[in-house]
């Protein structure tokens, strides 16, 4: 973090092989990191502050959390909140940021075992069922530029993540022309993918709704439009 940087030193980590909720609520993740007492007893406090700041987001999106009420649920001082963390905003920040990475890192991938379309089915199933868990979470991130800002860092890493499992696919790489032109296709499909969650767990959209009533069956028709973009370009001579 840069003006985001906390007072206290070291934030929280995730380690993504540890603490994968079958729900897929991030909170539920945070929450037994704040009870694992293997950890520190600072960073289990810290944790906890996180847990009730990521609850309210998901569970209350029209109320803007305030220190008052992170304390209120957590029952300790306000000495001990500004210990870890400079502000609400400041808290917020941290949880947002560990929320991208435990969407980014949770995941447990069986991808070198199946066929191409397989593979982007099974990353599109999980991330669809992640965003109906954690849709206010995600909305919150919509709604934070410094967060925004940092996803499309993310998003921008994806992509020539991609790009470069095409290339491995097909044996040769890709022209400077044809890279240029691909790494905008796959842009694009993460902008539809990302926007069309949000028209459907956020916002609800009713044709979006009826079309397609589960994360997975959305998920389905979102890995259509993949593996055929993808599969045009590796094509390609």
């Amino acid at each position: 973090m840069t003006q985001n940087k906390t007072i206290a030193g070291q934030k929280a980590e995730i380690d993504p092989h540890d603490d994968i909720p079958t729900s897929l609520r991030f909170e539920e993740m945070l929450g037994h990191k704040s009870l694992d007492r293997s950890l520190p007893k600072r960073e289990r406090t810290r944790y906890l502050f996180l847990t009730i700041t990521a609850r309210c987001v998901q569970e209350e999106p029209l109320r803007n959390p305030t220190v008052e009420f992170v304390l209120d649920q957590s029952g300790l001082s306000r000495g001990t909140f500004y210990n870890h963390f400079k502000d609400v905003d400041d808290c917020i920040f941290e949880m947002l940021s560990l929320f991208l990475e435990y969407i980014e890192s949770a995941r447990v991938s069986n991808s070198r075992n199946l066929s191409t379309y397989e593979a982007i089915l099974e990353a599109n199933d999980w991330y669809c069922r992640a965003y109906e868990a954690n849709a206010n979470l995600y909305a919150a991130v919509h709604r934070n530029a410094a967060i925004t800002r940092l996803r499309e860092d993310r998003n921008a890493n994806w992509t020539m993540k991609v790009l470069h499992v095409s290339e491995r696919r097909r044996g040769r790489a890709f022209t400077k022309l044809q890279r240029r032109e691909y790494a905008g296709m796959i842009r694009i499909l993460i902008t539809m993918t990302i926007d069309t969650l949000r028209e459907r767990f956020v916002n609800h959209d009713t044709l979006l709704t009826e079309a397609f009533p589960t994360a997975s069956s959305l998920a389905a028709k979102v890995s259509d439009l993949w593996y055929r973009t993808m599969a045009e370009y590796e094509a390609l001579d």
